[in-house]
């Protein structure tokens, strides 16, 4: 706009053109006043809105460091519990296998009765058999000594033969001894 020329008159510059010019830039100078204006009250706001902003960018950021100290507190004390529940786990587990030995060993020595009354029973069993086994040999050889012929001995008095195997002869022998 400071280029702007103008015809020359005999008395200087055309007035009416000078003052269409004036009138022209007053009109860009108001509404560049305007802008202006309006350009300083947006930028009044957005430098409130940025404090508004930046406040409450603070408080998060305070807000965010007790929450990260909380959470770490948290941590911390969830650290502590599950270290009393193992604890408390390994305890109980170990106190489980000791009652699981007791028990095996109180097992064991059931069985050991058991099996030694087993045992006597048998033994007894056993020893009752021989001796009348032995009785009834002694009774034979007794009939025997005195020419007496034996009574036919009961089956049972012998080994328990479920065939009946051993037979016996007249003359008080097994078949086939010699005597």
């Amino acid at each position: 706009m400071r280029d702007e020329t103008f015809q020359k008159r005999l008395r200087g510059l055309d007035a009416s053109e000078v003052y269409g010019y004036l009138d022209r830039l007053a009109d860009q100078l108001q509404a560049m006043d305007r802008e202006l204006g309006e350009t300083r009250s947006r930028n009044e706001r957005l430098q409130a809105e940025l404090q508004r902003v930046q406040g409450e960018l603070d408080q998060y950021e305070g807000a965010g460091d007790r929450v990260n100290e909380q959470v770490v507190h948290m941590f911390s004390q969830a650290q502590l519990v599950v270290e009393e529940m193992v604890n408390d786990v390994s305890r109980d587990a170990r106190e489980r296998i000791g009652q699981a030995r007791e028990h095996e060993r109180r097992i064991v020595a059931e069985a050991m009765d058991t099996a030694g009354q087993q045992v006597r029973t048998y033994a007894q069993t056993a020893q009752a058999q021989m001796q009348s086994i032995v009785s009834s040999f002694a009774t034979e050889v007794e009939h025997l000594g005195a020419g007496v012929q034996p009574a036919k001995p009961d089956p049972a008095t012998f080994f328990d033969d479920p065939k009946g195997s051993h037979t016996r002869t007249p003359n008080g022998r097994a078949p086939g001894s010699r005597g």
